[in-house]
């Protein structure tokens, strides 16, 4: 079987989790992260996906599921290789956050963020700290770098309740000064980014 490793061409549709390419006169459905699809899925524009071609036995079609950077599709087949994780859980955890959080959060062992990010189980996100930790210590990844995690949760969880998505929440925490230390403290700014952004 040929492996299309990129697809190329105007979006014709859009619908909640994916679009349907136009590339050569073929029409191509492929799933995006929730994250990537509010920033590329406009009618008529001119996209470049990265993806990964999976035979959905089910329903008996191969779903592609793309990715706007070549590294992210390299992270989501490395999530694929931990027993338990699927291409949907796999692309939930990427369409939640930044690859770099993401594997931030691997590396600082915080299952109970990872819970969050994507709704997986806790035996499969503790697998997946336990399966690829080190290989992202290995490559150098996160070192240095350093994010109270627990706090974020929280601020998180206080958004959601306010009304705002997840992403709403973790991409106005993106944004929040690090002068932000305690929960309370990040919610404040995030809520004072998110109001901004509705003006």
């Amino acid at each position: 079987m040929r492996v299309i490793s990129f697809i190329s061409g105007t979006i014709e549709a859009v619908s909640d989790r994916s679009v349907i390419v136009n590339t050569g006169g073929l029409g191509y459905r492929v799933i995006l992260p929730e994250r990537v699809h509010g920033i590329l899925s406009k009618v008529g524009s001119q996209v470049k996906l990265f993806v990964y071609t999976n035979f959905n036995s089910r329903e008996g079609i191969f779903d592609f599921y793309g990715f706007e950077k070549p590294e992210e599709l390299a992270f989501f087949q490395l999530l694929l290789t931990v027993s338990g994780v699927g291409p949907k859980s796999a692309q939930g955890l990427l369409s939640s956050v930044d690859l770099q959080t993401l594997q931030l959060a691997i590396i600082k062992g915080d299952d109970n963020y990872l819970r969050k990010l994507s709704g997986v189980g806790s035996k499969t996100s503790q697998r997946i700290i336990l399966e690829l930790k080190n290989k992202l210590l290995e490559k150098g990844l996160g070192v240095g770098q350093d994010r109270d995690f627990a706090s974020e949760g929280e601020a998180i969880d206080a958004l959601v309740a306010l009304g705002y998505s997840a992403y709403q929440g973790r991409e106005a925490l993106k944004e929040v000064s690090a002068d932000a230390k305690t929960s309370e403290d990040k919610i404040k700014e995030a809520l004072k980014i998110l109001g901004k952004s509705k003006k």
